[in-house]
């Protein structure tokens, strides 16, 4: 008879932190891994040593990381922002209000008025008219700053690309950018301006962008971590 599952120090893997149960079995002779909205539940058998499983988890951190991430993306997903939600905004959170005014932000509250009722369009709208004055001057920082002249700039809705910058020297940037940190924005925007000078990822395309913006391998990381949060709506 299976042993309920008990809870444990939340675990690392790969960088990432997530919930860990743990559920022990005296039939069991095989240990098994399962990832979702929960965390990561692992079933043992009853005697094996807990350093086995710890040398065992870390040989699959990397599918777990994978797995984590993909249940925290659909989760994300599903979730419809509704009255008091906090909703990520240049890499802090401010809190949702409904209310029949006009739509605007005060300190920490975004006052909105979904006319209809319809909350997430309201909202991506009022995302996407932020979004573009406030890329502009960083885009501009970062063309003058590596010598190039200022690009066209245009917002993107893509689900899998945060920018991009087109051999004619047009750049796209994701409106829900505007979500993230500037640390995240500024690694992107400045990917995205190093593409004017280099179209790949060559040697000299790293050198560049280490050059402009020295601490895109952090920023990256970060949003590679917590890219998810933004693709909400």
């Amino acid at each position: 008879m299976s042993r309920p599952a008990l809870p444990q120090p939340p675990l690392t893997c790969a960088g990432q932190t997530l919930p860990y149960w743990l559920v022990r079995s005296p039939r069991r002779r095989t240990i098994g891994l399962k990832v979702d909205e929960r965390g990561l539940t692992v079933f043992a058998p009853a005697n094996l040593p807990g350093a086995h499983l710890e040398t065992l988890i870390q040989t699959r951190a990397a599918w777990i990381r994978t797995k984590w991430t993909e249940c925290c993306q659909k989760s994300a997903l599903r979730v419809a922002p509704r009255e008091g939600a906090l909703l990520p905004y240049l890499g802090h959170a401010v809190r949702l209000s409904l209310d029949s005014g006009p739509t605007r932000l005060e300190g920490e509250v975004l006052y909105l008025n979904p006319g209809r009722g319809d909350i997430p369009g309201t909202l991506r709208r009022w995302y996407q008219v932020q979004a573009l004055p406030f890329f502009l001057p960083r885009v501009a920082q970062y063309a003058e700053r590596l010598g190039v002249p200022l690009p066209a700039v245009a917002l993107s809705n893509a689900r899998r690309r945060w920018g991009s910058c087109h051999a004619r020297g047009m750049i796209r940037l994701n409106w829900r950018l505007l979500k993230a940190s500037p640390a995240e924005m500024d690694y992107v925007i400045a990917h995205e301006v190093t593409h004017l000078r280099h179209m790949n990822h060559g040697p000299e395309f790293r050198k560049t962008l280490q050059h402009l913006y020295p601490d895109h391998a952090e920023a990256h990381r970060t949003l590679r971590e917590r890219g998810f949060l933004y693709q909400a709506f």
